[in-house]
């Protein structure tokens, strides 16, 4: 995924101006892109420092292993109105938790292939007008820095030699796979591609489809065999299809987080787990380069 102003801007600096006006009035926006605010902008959630829970709530614990770092915290107000994709609440607050191995060493992995390792993550809703205070990290963990977040709309671009994007620009496959202005371009948007904090749209895998890791595949359905002659290769979409990016976390050196080599943490719901606001049930999984 791309941020949605970058591209704009990319785009009117390197292709001519009316081309760039209308390749921008295609890109439609899927989910948010999250990054650190500014002075005068206005925040959408924040990495790491101290939740604000309820006072009847205890600091989520993987039982056996000890409690589990937190992550973000979402506001769902300004979220719930931005083009997320996501049917989420339209006040409340999203807290995100996860058991980063500080507590025991890394001597525990949370990973969806093990359904024992499930309550090492967590997502907590936490209803508007909800009496809360911040709440101090217990030991032997160490909060991560807070970093205030901002957002921007997201793009998923195809390749401008895909005939998607350049037929309705008026453009044909030879030239945009060998006039420099548009090869250039092209250099200059996968260069902007990276794994970037994120709420809704695609997730940025890095190993693999992350649906497929959380998502309820019968061991008979034999995803090793995924082409249309396995008998459950609509299921198989049709299982995949139902979860749906909730929050995606990129490292990141301000709030200094880092998920292995430069990885990403990865929330993701079914729709009908989403539309019925039980975030208890979204499924994590993590990956790295």
């Amino acid at each position: 995924m791309l941020s949605l102003p970058l591209l704009s801007a990319l785009a009117h600096e390197r292709l001519p101006s009316e081309l760039a006006d209308r390749f921008c009035s295609l890109l439609e926006p899927r989910g948010q892109m999250l990054s650190a605010a500014r002075p005068g902008d206005d925040r959408v959630g924040a990495l790491g420092g101290e939740p604000l829970l309820p006072e009847s709530l205890d600091w989520p614990t993987w039982e056996g292993h000890g409690p589990l770092s937190f992550i973000a915290s979402l506001d769902c107000g300004p979220l719930s109105a931005a083009a997320t994709g996501l049917a989420l609440p339209t006040t409340g607050t999203l807290l995100f938790f996860y058991f980063d191995g500080q507590a025991d060493d890394h001597e525990a992995w949370v990973s969806p292939s093990n359904p024992e390792s499930l309550p090492g993550s967590r997502v907590l809703y936490v209803p508007a007008g909800t009496p809360v205070q911040p709440r101090p990290t217990p030991t032997p963990l160490k909060p991560y820095r807070q970093v205030p977040l901002r957002t921007d709309p997201a793009v998923d671009l195809p390749q401008l030699t895909n005939p998607e994007l350049h037929e309705p620009l008026g453009l044909d496959h030879e030239t945009v796979s060998t006039d420099p202005v548009y090869v250039e371009f092209q250099d200059a948007v996968w260069n902007l591609r990276r794994v970037l904090h994120q709420v809704g749209g695609e997730p940025a895998n890095i190993q693999g489809e992350v649906a497929y890791e959380v998502a309820d595949f019968p061991d008979d359905w034999d995803l090793d065999e995924f082409d249309p002659d396995n008998p459950h290769y609509d299921d198989i979409l049709a299982e995949e299809a139902r979860w749906r990016l909730l929050l995606q976390i990129a490292s990141d050196e301000d709030a200094d987080m880092l998920w292995g080599d430069a990885g990403a943490l990865y929330w993701l719901i079914t729709r009908e787990d989403l539309a019925a606001h039980r975030f208890d049930q979204a499924r994590f999984t993590w990956q790295c380069h």
